[in-house]
């Protein structure tokens, strides 16, 4: 059976580290070509190394995904390298909870700069050459806090309300161009999220490579197929508000 991927090219964000890493490494073995971005140098380069074993091309482009000019730098070097950009998966994110007065105003303009400002940016940068192309498949990763909310997570919910409602409004836009904008919302996933270690969190948490199966599934749907959203949990747990 052939590489599902083969003869792509995708953009990950976030990439050095839990869903982003865990993703790469799946689209490298199914033959895509990657460009992974993060702001994590030295994991970057790691994972660059770890996804050419695999026999596709890897290029790493370390920056800020929250300053509108290295964003732009880091999106030309990547069609530069590749020619055209036809999966991008956003999975950069930054969290932070806690009771609504005791989290600092810089921990909302943080979580709004990386979680919506960032996601806004890297689009904005590589939405023209998919016009352009008439192809094209965004896949922006969201939570469960993107659909409904919790105590002490105020923050992070408007940040991520932000994102189900923008990538709405973008599937609707883009899709006569024949881009498909996708939405995942998952929760509890066994990564390093808010600095806690995957072994600290309830093991029934999903691991980070079956998130990366479903973000393959989405991008491979056959023919016509359009999945635009997904919830997922773990299957133990699908009605409780999990940390993710």
């Amino acid at each position: 059976m052939g590489k599902k991927l083969q003869g792509k090219t995708a953009l990950i964000t976030g990439a050095s580290g839990g869903m982003g890493t865990a993703t790469a490494q799946l689209f490298a073995r199914e033959g895509a070509d990657l460009c992974l971005i993060d702001i994590r140098e030295k994991e970057l380069s790691d994972l660059v190394h770890q996804c050419k074993a695999q026999g596709i091309k890897a290029f790493a482009v370390a920056g800020d995904l929250t300053d509108k000019m290295e964003v732009e730098r880091m999106a030309k070097e990547c069609l530069s390298a590749f020619g055209n950009i036809d999966i991008l998966i956003n999975a950069a994110g930054y969290g932070k909870y806690g009771p609504f007065p005791e989290i600092p105003i810089e921990e909302w303009d943080r979580m709004w700069a990386i979680n919506v400002r960032g996601m806004v940016l890297v689009m904005q940068a590589l939405v023209p050459s998919m016009i352009a192309s008439k192809s094209g498949h965004i896949v922006n990763i969201a939570s469960q806090h993107g659909l409904r909310t919790s105590a002490n997570a105020s923050a992070y919910c408007a940040t991520k309300f932000a994102v189900t409602g923008l990538t709405d409004a973008l599937s609707i836009e883009l899709w006569k161009y024949g881009i498909k904008v996708s939405l995942v919302c998952p929760g509890g996933v066994l990564t390093s999220f808010m600095g806690v270690p995957p072994e600290q969190k309830p093991q029934t948490f999903l691991e980070a490579e079956e998130l990366a199966e479903v973000l393959l599934d989405i991008v491979t749907a056959p023919g016509k197929a359009f999945i635009k959203q997904v919830f997922l949990v773990p299957k133990d747990r699908p009605f409780t508000v999990l940390e993710v």
